[in-house]
């Protein structure tokens, strides 16, 4: 078996700060053996990743700030199980882009977060379902939000 953290550091990304709640709500809840996290925004220790983007800009700012979520969500999943190697398969992605009315490329857009996924857990255990949603607006302006679900190991 290998490391979870491990593979994440040697492909280049890093697990942030373990996000709290900005509301009335919990990061992550267990049921049934299944680990889900509250949406995570595109947050960097640099700020908000702002949104929305627009039909024809660039996404690579986009997809992105679907990393920094996907990361986010790593991160809350490590504070709440105590290792990311607990894990055994990422089970959902739900992901909310705040877009323009015209853009098209949302799921382009979360193919980062899901490529972070698959980055650290190859093979089935990486691929998941996923959802892709435009919404005109995020909290705090955000760009981008993911939640995730993912199997713990019994």
């Amino acid at each position: 078996m290998y490391d979870v953290e491990e593979r994440l550091n040697r492909a280049g990304y890093h697990l942030p700060e373990l996000p709290k709640a900005n509301g009335d709500y919990v990061t992550a809840i267990v049921v049934n053996e299944l680990l889900h996290t509250s949406g995570q925004l595109s947050r960097s220790k640099n700020g908000v990743l702002y949104g929305p983007i627009d039909d024809g800009e660039n996404i690579s700012q986009a997809v992105k700030a679907a990393e920094v979520c996907a990361l986010r969500c790593l991160a809350v999943a490590k504070g709440h199980l105590g290792a990311l190697n607990r894990i055994s398969q990422v089970v959902s992605v739900r992901g909310f882009v705040a877009a323009t009315r015209d853009f098209k490329d949302h799921s382009k857009v979360l193919d980062g977060a899901s490529s972070v996924f698959r980055t650290v857990w190859p093979g089935a255990t990486g691929q998941h379902i996923r959802t892709a949603v435009g919404v005109s607006s995020l909290p705090s302006g955000g760009l981008v939000e993911i939640e995730a679900v993912f199997q713990i190991m019994a």
